[in-house]
């Protein structure tokens, strides 16, 4: 069925333009948007948040989630008793209950990722276009929750490091925002609340259920109310982590491996610091192993330490974190993928052709001499349900279903019936 003239669809031409003229460059408000996105709806936000809050209050720790009244921040004791509860049946039933006992308030949650397990393919489908287009984050994206009937951001005019997509569910969002260069120029915008002299300068963005806007990480924002209930939630693509640092990182691990008990040692024995007129002419003797082990890196150690730090890191399909299931395996379990969107990423050692790696959720795992492993994978990347005791057979087997547990602890099975 052809959608009505009206709505904007995310197709190809979008993403070009959008990757072209906006990204990173400056704001963008869609309005009557067709996404399965807008699936994620006041209903299944509730959901969430209940689902989150039931686990918070179980493990009596609030992480995750911030409660501002009248602008100040509440103890984290305190955020326990007003998360939402099932018996509030929705977000509007949520506000009820919190009007009642405050006139200006402000619940944030920064971990529904955590609980987005039936609708995480949707938001897997929206970023994978987006990377597609802007590339790939070096940190992460991850979804921010904000609701309630604040007249103003309890923390004033900000800037984060991300570009941030905004989805209201409930009421009208309305957002200013001023450039960094006006910002740089007017260091008071910086946490304030009062900025009537500033509005000239900014640019207001108004969005409403179906609409979805956008704003590039260098704006400095806030958010504006009248007093009305609304409920918005984000995707934070953080773009303040360069490649160098990705490097590092896995040379660091390469490292690790390579220097063993050397690389953990805390003080350097040296012969003689500097002679002397001052000058440094000696390395230490463990400078001298580290320069010798570095020079002995074959090429393919390399690639392999860098290969398997990328799999590493675009397992997490580039989210801060994604799902995780609690289920125990055995060799009669019949699983499957929890979502075809969602592959086990795997690779061949490129110096010991018995060795491959496997990953899923940012959690690698290897395993020697894996190819009945390897071919259970490549199944359930095909999109099969299988019996695991049909595939890991033979003296591996114990070795790759601890494999394969470790994989599905990081959300990527479900069992099938």
């Amino acid at each position: 069925m052809e959608c009505p003239l009206s709505q904007k669809q995310l197709d190809q031409k979008f993403w070009q333009n959008f990757a072209k003229n906006h990204w990173e460059k400056k704001p963008l408000v869609l309005k009557n948007v067709k996404s399965g996105l807008l699936e994620m709806g006041d209903a299944e936000i509730f959901n969430l948040l209940v689902l989150y809050s039931d686990r918070c209050r179980e493990l009596n720790d609030p992480t995750g989630f911030k409660f501002y009244i009248d602008g100040f921040k509440a103890e984290a004791e305190d955020v326990l008793q007003v998360l939402p509860e099932k018996e509030d049946t929705s977000l509007l039933g949520y506000h009820e209950r919190m009007k009642s006992l405050f006139s200006d308030y402000c619940l944030v949650c920064d971990e529904l990722l955590q609980v987005n397990g039936k609708k995480q393919h949707l938001l897997t489908e929206f970023t994978n276009e987006l990377y597609r287009h802007v590339g790939f984050p070096n940190r992460f994206s991850e979804i921010g929750l904000y609701l309630g009937n604040y007249r103003k951001t309890p923390f004033g005019v900000h800037v984060d490091s991300c570009g941030v997509f905004s989805f209201p569910v409930v009421g009208v969002k309305r957002f200013r925002l001023w450039t960094s260069a006006y910002a740089k120029k007017n260091p008071a915008l910086d946490r304030a609340f009062k900025y009537d002299k500033h509005k000239k300068a900014s640019q207001l963005l108004e969005v409403k259920p179906g609409d979805i806007s956008y704003w590039p990480s260098s704006a400095w924002h806030i958010a504006e109310s009248d007093g009305s209930f609304s409920a918005t939630w984000s995707l934070g693509v953080w773009v303040d982590q360069p490649h160098k640092e990705l490097v590092a990182q896995s040379l660091n691990d390469l490292l690790d491996a390579k220097l063993g008990i050397a690389g953990a040692r805390v003080t350097t024995p040296f012969k003689t610091l500097h002679e002397k007129s001052g000058e440094v002419t000696e390395l230490p003797e463990a400078y001298e192993q580290s320069i010798a082990l570095l020079k002995n890196l074959s090429t393919s150690e390399l690639q392999e330490t860098f290969l398997k730090s990328w799999m590493k890191h675009i397992s997490l399909q580039g989210f801060k974190n994604i799902p995780r299931v609690n289920m125990k395996l055995s060799l009669k379990s019949k699983v499957r993928l929890r979502s075809e969107k969602s592959l086990i990423l795997w690779q061949q050692s490129l110096t010991k052709k018995d060795k491959f790696f496997f990953s899923f959720g940012g959690v690698v795992v290897e395993s020697s001499k894996a190819q009945g492993l390897l071919k259970l994978v490549k199944a359930l990347n095909n999109g099969d349900t299988v019996v695991i005791g049909e595939f890991l057979k033979g003296a591996e087997a114990k070795q790759d279903l601890h494999a394969l547990q470790s994989l599905t602890d990081a959300g990527a099975l479900s069992t099938a019936k």
